[in-house]
Protein backbone atom coordinates (compact mmCIF):
# COMPACT_ATOMS: atom_id res chain seq x y z
CA UNK A 1 0.00 0.00 0.00
CA UNK A 2 3.07 2.14 0.60
CA UNK A 3 4.16 2.26 -2.89
CA UNK A 4 0.95 2.35 -4.25
CA UNK A 5 -0.42 5.49 -2.59
CA UNK A 6 2.60 7.29 -3.04
CA UNK A 7 2.96 6.50 -7.23
CA UNK A 8 -0.63 7.65 -7.08
CA UNK A 9 0.38 10.88 -5.81
CA UNK A 10 3.16 11.20 -8.27
CA UNK A 11 3.14 9.75 -9.59
CA UNK A 12 -3.65 12.37 -9.89
CA UNK A 13 -16.10 14.21 -8.82
CA UNK A 14 -20.65 14.46 -10.47
CA UNK A 15 -23.30 16.46 -9.36
CA UNK A 16 -24.11 20.41 -10.48
CA UNK A 17 -21.12 20.13 -13.02
CA UNK A 18 -20.80 16.71 -14.18
CA UNK A 19 -17.84 15.81 -16.42
CA UNK A 20 -18.31 14.80 -19.85
CA UNK A 21 -16.11 12.45 -21.12
CA UNK A 22 -15.16 12.35 -24.56
CA UNK A 23 -13.42 11.23 -27.71
CA UNK A 24 -10.61 13.59 -28.38
CA UNK A 25 -10.31 14.21 -32.25
CA UNK A 26 -7.03 13.96 -33.33
CA UNK A 27 -6.68 17.51 -35.56
CA UNK A 28 -4.56 18.23 -38.18
CA UNK A 29 -0.39 18.39 -37.73
CA UNK A 30 1.09 21.32 -39.17
CA UNK A 31 4.03 19.91 -40.94
CA UNK A 32 5.31 23.78 -40.87
CA UNK A 33 5.11 24.19 -37.58
CA UNK A 34 8.14 25.72 -35.43
CA UNK A 35 9.12 24.65 -31.91
CA UNK A 36 8.59 27.99 -30.30
CA UNK A 37 5.05 27.79 -31.50
CA UNK A 38 4.14 24.65 -30.86
CA UNK A 39 5.84 25.08 -26.92
CA UNK A 40 3.60 28.06 -26.63
CA UNK A 41 0.81 26.78 -27.82
CA UNK A 42 1.32 23.52 -25.24
CA UNK A 43 1.76 26.25 -22.60
CA UNK A 44 -1.44 27.83 -23.50
CA UNK A 45 -3.50 24.63 -23.49
CA UNK A 46 -2.41 24.29 -19.54
CA UNK A 47 -6.10 23.50 -17.84
CA UNK A 48 -7.25 26.69 -16.54
CA UNK A 49 -9.32 25.96 -12.98
CA UNK A 50 -8.50 26.69 -8.88
CA UNK A 51 -9.69 23.57 -7.45
CA UNK A 52 -10.15 19.95 -8.35
CA UNK A 53 -12.25 17.88 -6.13
CA UNK A 54 -13.48 13.88 -7.14
CA UNK A 55 -11.65 10.61 -6.78
CA UNK A 56 -9.69 8.66 -8.82
CA UNK A 57 -9.29 4.49 -9.49
CA UNK A 58 -6.69 2.84 -9.35
CA UNK A 59 -5.08 -0.48 -10.80
CA UNK A 60 -1.34 -1.65 -10.51
CA UNK A 61 0.71 -4.76 -11.12
CA UNK A 62 3.52 -5.57 -13.51
CA UNK A 63 3.85 -7.84 -16.58
CA UNK A 64 0.29 -7.25 -17.48
CA UNK A 65 -0.71 -8.85 -13.93
CA UNK A 66 -2.59 -5.87 -12.60
CA UNK A 67 -5.00 -5.81 -9.60
CA UNK A 68 -7.33 -3.41 -8.80
CA UNK A 69 -7.91 -1.26 -5.55
CA UNK A 70 -10.84 0.90 -3.81
CA UNK A 71 -11.21 4.01 -5.21
CA UNK A 72 -9.37 7.16 -3.59
CA UNK A 73 -10.43 10.24 -2.97
CA UNK A 74 -8.44 12.80 -5.19
CA UNK A 75 -8.81 17.31 -3.89
CA UNK A 76 -6.09 20.13 -5.98
CA UNK A 77 -5.48 23.43 -5.40
CA UNK A 78 -3.25 24.68 -8.36
CA UNK A 79 0.10 25.19 -7.70
CA UNK A 80 -0.52 24.35 -3.66
CA UNK A 81 -1.74 21.04 -2.70
CA UNK A 82 -2.37 17.56 -4.00
CA UNK A 83 -4.31 15.35 -1.54
CA UNK A 84 -5.41 12.04 -2.07
CA UNK A 85 -7.50 9.73 1.25
CA UNK A 86 -7.83 5.95 0.69
CA UNK A 87 -11.41 5.13 2.35
CA UNK A 88 -11.76 5.72 5.89
CA UNK A 89 -8.86 8.19 5.91
CA UNK A 90 -6.48 4.43 6.71
CA UNK A 91 -3.95 6.21 4.30
CA UNK A 92 -3.41 9.43 3.09
CA UNK A 93 -1.00 11.95 0.88
CA UNK A 94 -0.29 15.19 1.07
CA UNK A 95 2.23 16.65 -1.02
CA UNK A 96 2.56 20.91 -0.91
CA UNK A 97 5.75 22.62 -2.94
CA UNK A 98 7.30 22.26 0.16
CA UNK A 99 7.38 18.54 0.79
CA UNK A 100 5.33 14.82 0.15
CA UNK A 101 4.06 13.21 3.47
CA UNK A 102 1.58 10.34 4.03
CA UNK A 103 0.78 7.99 6.37
CA UNK A 104 -0.28 4.13 6.31
CA UNK A 105 -2.72 3.29 9.61
CA UNK A 106 -2.28 -0.10 8.32
CA UNK A 107 1.05 -0.50 8.11
CA UNK A 108 1.33 1.96 10.92
CA UNK A 109 4.04 3.90 8.98
CA UNK A 110 4.24 7.60 7.70
CA UNK A 111 6.77 9.52 5.60
CA UNK A 112 7.12 13.38 5.94
CA UNK A 113 9.70 15.05 3.98
CA UNK A 114 11.69 15.66 0.56
CA UNK A 115 10.50 14.57 -3.06
CA UNK A 116 13.39 11.62 -3.24
CA UNK A 117 11.32 8.66 -2.21
CA UNK A 118 8.80 9.99 -4.97
CA UNK A 119 11.00 10.51 -7.69
CA UNK A 120 12.87 7.32 -7.03
CA UNK A 121 9.57 5.44 -7.26
CA UNK A 122 8.36 7.03 -10.77
CA UNK A 123 12.08 6.77 -11.86
CA UNK A 124 12.81 10.36 -12.78
CA UNK A 125 13.32 13.36 -10.56
CA UNK A 126 9.86 15.33 -9.53
CA UNK A 127 9.15 18.28 -7.61
CA UNK A 128 5.92 19.44 -6.78
CA UNK A 129 5.45 21.46 -10.02
CA UNK A 130 6.49 18.23 -12.04
CA UNK A 131 3.85 15.93 -9.79
CA UNK A 132 0.91 18.82 -11.04
CA UNK A 133 2.01 18.67 -14.56
CA UNK A 134 2.14 14.83 -14.44
CA UNK A 135 -1.61 14.85 -13.45
CA UNK A 136 -2.77 17.39 -15.69
CA UNK A 137 -0.61 15.79 -18.70
CA UNK A 138 1.17 18.83 -19.29
CA UNK A 139 4.99 18.85 -20.11
CA UNK A 140 7.12 17.42 -16.69
CA UNK A 141 9.83 19.42 -17.24
CA UNK A 142 10.08 23.25 -18.46
CA UNK A 143 10.91 23.15 -22.22
CA UNK A 144 12.89 25.99 -24.69
CA UNK A 145 13.78 25.96 -28.11
CA UNK A 146 17.41 25.32 -26.39
CA UNK A 147 17.13 21.93 -25.18
CA UNK A 148 14.15 20.90 -27.74
CA UNK A 149 13.43 20.03 -31.12
CA UNK A 150 11.44 18.31 -32.95
CA UNK A 151 12.20 14.98 -34.27
CA UNK A 152 9.30 14.19 -36.18
CA UNK A 153 6.18 14.78 -37.09
CA UNK A 154 3.37 12.12 -37.76
CA UNK A 155 0.00 11.90 -38.97
CA UNK A 156 -1.32 12.21 -35.06
CA UNK A 157 1.70 13.61 -33.03
CA UNK A 158 4.13 16.11 -32.76
CA UNK A 159 7.07 14.60 -31.15
CA UNK A 160 9.47 16.55 -29.28
CA UNK A 161 13.41 15.37 -27.87
CA UNK A 162 14.39 17.41 -24.42
CA UNK A 163 18.00 16.50 -23.23
CA UNK A 164 20.25 17.10 -20.85
CA UNK A 165 17.81 17.41 -18.24
CA UNK A 166 19.17 15.76 -15.03
CA UNK A 167 20.36 13.44 -17.12
CA UNK A 168 17.15 12.44 -18.46
CA UNK A 169 16.08 12.16 -22.28
CA UNK A 170 12.38 13.73 -22.36
CA UNK A 171 10.40 12.65 -25.98
CA UNK A 172 6.99 13.69 -25.76
CA UNK A 173 3.97 13.45 -28.24
CA UNK A 174 1.61 16.42 -28.29
CA UNK A 175 -1.68 16.45 -29.85
CA UNK A 176 -2.37 18.74 -32.76
CA UNK A 177 -5.52 20.85 -32.37
CA UNK A 178 -5.67 20.38 -28.34
CA UNK A 179 -1.85 20.66 -27.84
CA UNK A 180 -2.23 18.42 -24.81
CA UNK A 181 0.43 15.08 -24.12
CA UNK A 182 -0.57 12.41 -25.94
CA UNK A 183 2.12 10.29 -24.55
CA UNK A 184 6.05 10.89 -23.12
CA UNK A 185 8.94 8.69 -22.34
CA UNK A 186 11.64 9.85 -20.07
CA UNK A 187 14.61 7.66 -20.44
CA UNK A 188 17.82 7.86 -18.14
CA UNK A 189 20.77 8.55 -20.12
CA UNK A 190 23.08 6.93 -18.30
CA UNK A 191 21.01 3.32 -17.65
CA UNK A 192 18.79 3.71 -21.00
CA UNK A 193 16.87 0.86 -19.65
CA UNK A 194 15.35 2.82 -17.16
CA UNK A 195 12.46 4.35 -18.15
CA UNK A 196 9.00 5.60 -17.91
CA UNK A 197 6.24 5.79 -20.28
CA UNK A 198 3.08 7.35 -19.65
CA UNK A 199 0.03 7.37 -21.87
CA UNK A 200 -3.27 9.74 -21.36
CA UNK A 201 -6.35 9.88 -22.61
CA UNK A 202 -8.94 13.23 -21.79
CA UNK A 203 -12.19 14.30 -20.66
CA UNK A 204 -14.27 17.58 -20.89
CA UNK A 205 -15.53 19.27 -17.89
CA UNK A 206 -17.19 22.77 -17.72
CA UNK A 207 -14.70 23.02 -21.27
CA UNK A 208 -11.72 22.37 -19.54
CA UNK A 209 -9.74 19.14 -20.71
CA UNK A 210 -8.55 16.91 -17.91
CA UNK A 211 -7.33 13.68 -18.18
CA UNK A 212 -9.65 10.59 -18.27
CA UNK A 213 -6.84 8.01 -17.54
CA UNK A 214 -3.35 7.86 -17.14
CA UNK A 215 -1.60 4.80 -17.85
CA UNK A 216 2.39 4.60 -16.39
CA UNK A 217 4.21 1.88 -16.73
CA UNK A 218 8.19 1.82 -14.95
CA UNK A 219 11.53 0.38 -15.74
CA UNK A 220 13.87 0.44 -13.33
CA UNK A 221 17.03 -1.47 -11.73
CA UNK A 222 16.72 -2.52 -8.47
CA UNK A 223 19.48 -4.61 -6.39
CA UNK A 224 20.57 -5.59 -10.31
CA UNK A 225 17.20 -6.70 -11.62
CA UNK A 226 14.68 -5.37 -14.03
CA UNK A 227 11.41 -4.44 -12.26
CA UNK A 228 8.48 -3.95 -13.88
CA UNK A 229 5.39 -1.22 -13.12
CA UNK A 230 2.23 -0.76 -13.83
CA UNK A 231 -0.39 1.95 -13.09
CA UNK A 232 -3.40 3.12 -14.14
CA UNK A 233 -5.48 5.94 -13.01
CA UNK A 234 -8.79 6.84 -13.91
CA UNK A 235 -10.12 9.83 -12.96
CA UNK A 236 -13.98 9.65 -11.79
CA UNK A 237 -16.80 12.57 -11.30
CA UNK A 238 -14.66 15.29 -11.54
CA UNK A 239 -15.54 19.04 -10.41
CA UNK A 240 -13.98 22.20 -10.76
CA UNK A 241 -13.71 25.42 -8.43
CA UNK A 242 -15.24 24.34 -5.57
CA UNK A 243 -14.30 25.15 -1.84
CA UNK A 244 -12.01 22.53 -0.50
CA UNK A 245 -9.69 21.56 2.46
CA UNK A 246 -6.96 19.08 3.01
CA UNK A 247 -7.28 17.29 6.18
CA UNK A 248 -4.12 15.87 6.82
CA UNK A 249 -2.14 14.64 10.30
CA UNK A 250 0.19 11.90 10.89
CA UNK A 251 -1.35 9.79 12.99
CA UNK A 252 0.96 9.63 16.49
CA UNK A 253 3.08 5.82 17.05
CA UNK A 254 3.30 5.58 13.50
CA UNK A 255 6.88 4.55 12.72
CA UNK A 256 8.53 6.72 10.15
CA UNK A 257 10.18 4.97 6.96
CA UNK A 258 12.97 7.92 6.55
Amino acid sequence: MRKIVFLVALGLLTFACKSKKSTVSAGEVDRKMKIGTLIQHHSNAFPKFVTVNGSISLAHGSEGNMSSLPALSFRMQKDKAIWFSAPLGVAKVFVTPEKASYYNRLENTHFDGDFSHISDLLGFEVNFENLQRLLLGQYIYDQDTSNTKIILIDSQNYILQSENINTLKTIYGITPKTYRIGFLEITNTKNPKEKSEVTYTYQKVDNVLFPDTIKINVQRMVDGELQKTEIELSFKSIRLNEKVNFPFKIPSGTKSIL
